[in-house]
């Protein structure tokens, strides 16, 4: 298998597996909901760029379900993101490449 599909799968998997923590997070708050937990959890105030979100005096499943909420969005809305990298830009110049360097013509010539 080469490097670039070892980058898929492993990102693939990655984007898999916060799918299914979000899954997870979303159910245990259902499941918390169904359960008739209704304790007083606390407030939360999150701020993101333009975006307020206040949540105060919420049943615990709320936040299981909107903490499992957030990371499928993220997680779908982030796409996978592949860079590719040259690696000739990598290697370390040594003296072998630098008298091949010099052998080589370029495809073009250079903007004057």
């Amino acid at each position: 298998m080469d490097t670039g599909s070892q980058i898929v799968l492993a990102l693939t998997l990655y984007k898999i597996t916060s799918l299914l923590v979000g899954l997870l997070l979303a159910y245990m708050g259902y499941k918390l909901f169904k359960a008739g937990v209704w304790g007083e959890a606390g407030d939360v105030e999150a701020h993101f760029k333009d975006n307020k979100l206040v949540i105060k005096r919420a049943a615990p499943g709320t936040f299981f379900a909107v903490l499992g909420a957030i990371i499928i969005c993220f997680t779908i809305f982030k796409g996978l993101e592949l860079a590719e990298t040259n690696s000739s830009q990598s290697k370390p110049k040594n003296e072998t490449n630098l008298l091949e360097d010099q052998n080589e013509l370029p495809d073009e010539p250079p903007l004057l």
